[in-house]
């Protein structure tokens, strides 16, 4: 896929911590109804660098980013094909290090996206904020998603439940398929419930904007056994893309869509589960299928400091759906992870709910991380790396 890959306060929850479902550990598919932050510059996938000082206490230096590319082609062996990114993001055991970022670096739940050669960043806020950069670095204010205010459906939809709490649209995902960008993102009406819903937007350039809204695909009534919210589509090998979602629960469910963007049928896949588990994030590199997930208790503003938990793990899988194995081979629906990110204790208290990016000679993590003492959602972005048995790098919040 292209790169798919965002306040109630600042450092405040996006998504709700409600109380965890029992595991549901069959990954069978089921039926649905119906500021500044400091470290190092941009880089090649074989050179760590920056001006910062990594982790060994070594300054290193900085090579520059590229345009991105894309993530899903294959040859028809079934073998990964020569851009399937394996020549992309290999570790050279040197630290990953983190981006050194200027200008409007707030942002909880970032995803971000190329056009034209400038990078577009959406965050969770009112009509959805963005931000631009030319060079991954340096970010300034661009006009949000929603303009003019949001579409009838939303007044309505929160006209019918009672006691209504929404604020504004939470976890945007954007990505490019099928000669369009999409963007997905939640609006819960009761805070710590799952009575939401993923709508879905497109635009034929984030330049111009004119995101053009298409209505809910999915929504949450309460009932379920998972939660409408934090969606991130990934496009599997024939280019069928998939969306991904949810937040505690039954943890991470899936569907399929249509070319448009639509919802292709009414199965679920069910990927993972933990007990505080949210913000999936699908990516595709040399032969696998990569589920990143967010466990724990996010944002100071909403939780005391020394509760919040928030950390980043991985699992893969060669298909797209599934099953999806940790490091150990525990599968993801059974709780399994292998840890990439948290909090160092010492800067950042806590840090997740992330996206991918990846560029012809690099591929990014990119995330909010809570800054310790201020508690701030600060964006931001560290190179991400796979060792030789194509396992991602932990790096530094």
């Amino acid at each position: 896929m292209l790169s798919a890959l965002v306040l109630l306060t600042a450092g405040c929850s996006d998504d709700a911590p409600p109380p965890s479902a029992d595991a549901t550990t069959d990954p069978a598919v089921v039926t649905s109804s119906s500021g500044e932050s400091t470290a190092s510059q941009p880089t090649s996938a074989t050179a760590s660098g920056d001006d910062s000082v990594d982790t060994t206490g070594t300054p290193a230096t900085d090579t520059g980013p590229s345009p991105t590319t894309s993530t899903t082609d294959t040859d028809t062996t079934g073998e990964p094909a020569d851009d399937d990114l394996c020549d992309v993001g290999g570790w050279d055991g040197a630290p990953p290090q983190v981006l050194s970022l200027t200008g409007n670096t707030f942002a909880h739940d970032p995803t971000m996206i190329e056009a034209d050669g400038t990078y577009y960043r959406f965050w969770t806020g009112p009509d959805v904020p963005s931000a631009s950069s030319t060079d991954l670095l340096h970010w300034t204010d661009a006009p949000p998603a929603f303009q003019g205010g949001y579409p009838p459906w939303v007044g309505q939809w929160l006209g019918s439940i009672p006691g209504e709490q929404f604020n504004f649209p939470w976890a945007p995902d954007v990505s490019y398929f099928e000669g369009q960008y999409h963007l997905y993102s939640s609006f819960s009406a009761v805070f710590g419930d799952n009575i939401s819903c993923i709508t879905h937007l497109t635009t034929e350039d984030p330049a111009a904007g004119g995101w053009v809204d298409h209505e809910p695909v999915i929504c949450s009534d309460g009932s379920e056994s998972y939660n409408a919210i934090d969606a991130d589509v990934g496009v599997d090998l024939e280019g069928t893309p998939w969306l991904a979602f949810g937040s505690f629960w039954d943890g991470i469910m899936a569907f399929e869509l249509a070319p448009d963007g639509s919802r292709a049928s009414d199965e679920l896949h069910h990927l993972a589960w933990a007990p505080q588990i949210e913000a999936p994030v699908l990516f595709r590199r040399c032969g696998y299928y990569y589920l990143f997930v967010s466990w724990g208790v996010c944002c100071p503003g909403a939780n005391p400091p020394d509760l919040v938990s928030y950390r980043v793990a991985v699992g893969r899988s060669e298909d797209i759906m599934g099953p999806y194995v940790d490091r150990e081979g525990v599968p993801m629906v059974d709780g399994g992870g292998t840890l990439i990110l948290e909090g160092d204790g010492v800067d950042w208290v806590a840090a997740g709910h992330s996206d991918v990016l990846a560029t012809d000679d690099a591929i990014y993590h990119l995330y909010h991380a809570y800054e310790q003492g201020s508690n701030a959602a600060v964006f931001r972005m560290a190179e991400l790396m796979f060792d030789d048995d194509g396992w991602p790098v932990p790096h530094p919040p």
